[in-house]
């Protein structure tokens, strides 16, 4: 069943690309809609974790466990709605800390920005995070990783600091800050937002920007992952939760380049063909509607291929661009570049509607 979750645009409606003010236009949309969504456990975008983590000198025994993943959408909700992810109080006799995490099923997803809506638990003792990974996060000669962490212990009444934790991690190294907010994470859903480009990752919270990190910034395609956890290490989560811990997720949405095969791109200046992506400006309201671009107009969800480039022939001339870009004031070509031709003055690709037609 593909309900809420979509990795689509609607035929028709931007079929060629999301636009990020100030980040550029993106081929992809993935989009989930958690204060809606009836049951996660029937969504065929994401993978429900069940696996288990042995312990080590700092670190507890976890499990990931799919009972700990949890549909509370609005029109049922008791407490607050959307996705609710469980880390179950925990007592010196369990065999292991009870955790909860999900991953998407593709793995494809690389430039773009990613943003999700959470509202974090008042329990000590977790950590919650939305990140994108590729090639971990144990293997950390080839891990590339960006993090967005919220660490309970540090949102409480007593707390004098209100932080989230931005972390990069690749072979080389890692860089990690962490940046003060004027809220608690857990007085309501906020959006923890990271756009990732070429050599800089920039991170955002409720649309307002909070700092770039430029070093160990990945450079291939993964996947995203939410969880809930705690292992008890003494210089991060603390000690594991004596009692049950929630964080909820009100929604996921990522515009962003892939791997994928292309899908028809027919005329990338037609009305409508590029959306722009709104701004959430403020914490999110699960009353007030979100806008989401992949809903149709009855109100539900249509599915499409990915939209991903393709290097059609051309005659056009101009200089190579440095950035596999095209178009705009200075008129940047990448015909006779390392990518292929591109035509739009947007700077996004175009593909054949059919065999000797093209629409640039």
């Amino acid at each position: 069943m593909r309900s809420i979750c979509i990795v689509c645009s609607v035929l028709g409606k931007c079929e060629c690309g999301y636009s990020v003010k100030g980040q550029g236009t993106y081929t992809n949309a993935f989009e989930a809609d958690f204060f809606h969504q009836d049951d996660i456990a029937r969504d065929e975008d994401w993978s429900i974790s069940d696996y288990y983590q042995a312990p080590n000198s700092d670190q507890k025994p976890m499990t990931y466990e799919p009972g700990n993943v949890i549909s509370n959408p609005l029109a049922r909700s008791s407490g607050d709605p959307g996705l609710q992810l469980f880390v179950r109080g925990y007592k010196a006799t369990d065999a292991s800390v009870r955790a909860a995490e999900l991953t998407t099923k593709r793995e494809d997803m690389q430039y773009g920005s990613y943003r999700a809506a959470i509202k974090y638990t008042t329990v000590p003792g977790t950590c919650g995070s939305i990140f994108w990974l590729k090639n971990g996060p144990y293997n950390r000669n080839t891990v590339q990783e960006i993090d967005v962490e919220l660490l309970s212990y540090e949102d409480t009444d007593a707390s004098p600091q209100r932080k989230i934790h931005v972390v990069l991690h690749g072979p080389s190294g890692s860089v990690h800050n962490a940046p003060q907010v004027p809220f608690r994470p857990s007085d309501g859903y906020h959006e923890y937002r990271f756009d990732w480009s070429p050599g800089k990752v920039s991170y955002y919270v409720d649309g307002q920007y909070i700092q770039d990190l430029t070093e160990h910034v990945p450079t291939v395609p993964g996947r995203i992952i939410l969880n809930h956890w705690a292992r008890g290490q003494n210089g991060w989560e603390k000690y594991p939760p004596s009692q049950d811990a929630l964080m909820t997720v009100g929604y996921v949405k990522a515009y962003f380049n892939t791997t994928s095969p292309a899908t028809k791109c027919v005329d990338p200046e037609a009305n409508g063909a590029v959306c722009e992506v709104p701004e959430q400006l403020g914490p999110v309201s699960p009353e007030q509607n979100t806008a989401f671009l992949t809903r149709d107009g009855s109100g539900t969800y249509s599915s499409n291929e990915p939209i991903a480039p393709v290097n059609p022939p051309s005659t056009r001339s101009g200089k190579i661009s440095p950035e596999n870009k095209c178009g705009g004031d200075e008129g940047f070509t990448c015909l006779n570049g390392p990518v292929g031709e591109c035509c739009s003055s947007h700077g996004y690709w175009y593909v054949r509607s059919s065999p000797g037609s093209l629409y640039a």
